[in-house]
């Protein structure tokens, strides 16, 4: 799967940037579902029935919030997993998540997770990269499968140098860089923009990340789109491929799940 960029779509990007769904949002964006983790679930699952029912997604972006709606946010995804044959992705974009966590929420259903840091400058990363993030990323990783973990890179033009080596870095420890692009539209960034793009996708390939179940988020978020946009038979065969692969991830995380602990009751959540 290759990706190019779309200069017609990146300047309509920055014209009307895409903000990000909160812990307390409900949304459809293109063929993804945002559904707030701090929502309540009865009415938030009939809201998604009758939206669902109009038209399908193929990815629910499950964001959670703090520590007192870790509980509604696990047993948010479990509905959503249990109702929709859907790839569940848990976006946390809080600093520091206790290691025990990532297994719960794997355990819930998720398919997929996105560490979404808050933004800041890209030129802050690199002195906490060691101390404070890889332990987390690690932690996520133990806990769910291969190339499953992912963590948006924010570019908005600046330090794309620096960006360029934290995108080498998460794939070295096996975690899965998005792009997430906030441009003003200045033509001075554009190029930094370009480069790093360039390298994304093709670090991608270089890696073998199998990175077409985080196509919807890249093609949402940046002017990442497809070399080659398939037919209608691939898409039918792709999505009775995908089925296939849902269903075989259903099976590992049977697998893999040991019966829950009660790290939740003790951690006074």
């Amino acid at each position: 799967m290759t990706f190019i960029i779309d200069h017609e779509k990146m300047r309509e990007m920055a014209k009307i940037p895409l903000i990000l769904a909160t812990d307390s949002d409900l949304c459809r964006e293109g063929h993804s579902f945002f559904v707030g983790g701090a929502l309540p679930i009865s009415a938030t699952l009939e809201t998604i029935f009758e939206s669902y029912g109009a038209e399908s997604a193929d990815l629910f972006v499950l964001t959670f919030g703090g520590t007192e709606t870790i509980r509604n946010g696990l047993e948010m995804a479990k509905v959503i997993k249990k109702n929709f044959n859907t790839r569940l992705l848990v976006r946390i974009s809080t600093s520091f998540v206790p290691d025990w966590l990532y297994e719960q929420i794997y355990a819930s259903g998720a398919d997929l997770l996105d560490i979404m840091l808050p933004y800041k400058n890209p030129n802050d990363f690199q002195s906490t990269l060691s101390d404070k993030i890889t332990p987390q990323y690690l932690a996520a990783k133990n806990a769910f499968p291969r190339w499953s973990v992912a963590s948006t890179v924010t570019a908005d033009g600046s330090s794309c140098s620096t960006l360029i080596r934290r995108v080498e870095d998460l794939l070295q420890m096996g975690i899965v860089p998005l792009p997430r692009i906030m441009w003003d539209g200045q033509q001075s960034s554009e190029q930094e923009i370009h480069n790093l793009l360039q390298h994304l996708s093709k670090s991608w390939r270089t890696h073998h990340v199998p990175i077409k179940q985080f196509s919807t988020l890249i093609t949402l978020f940046s002017p990442l789109v497809l070399k080659q946009k398939p037919g209608a038979l691939r898409n039918i065969i792709d999505r009775f491929h995908d089925h296939g692969k849902l269903a075989t991830s259903d099976l590992l995380r049977h697998l893999r799940v040991t019966a829950p602990t009660d790290s939740l009751d003790s951690a006074g959540l």
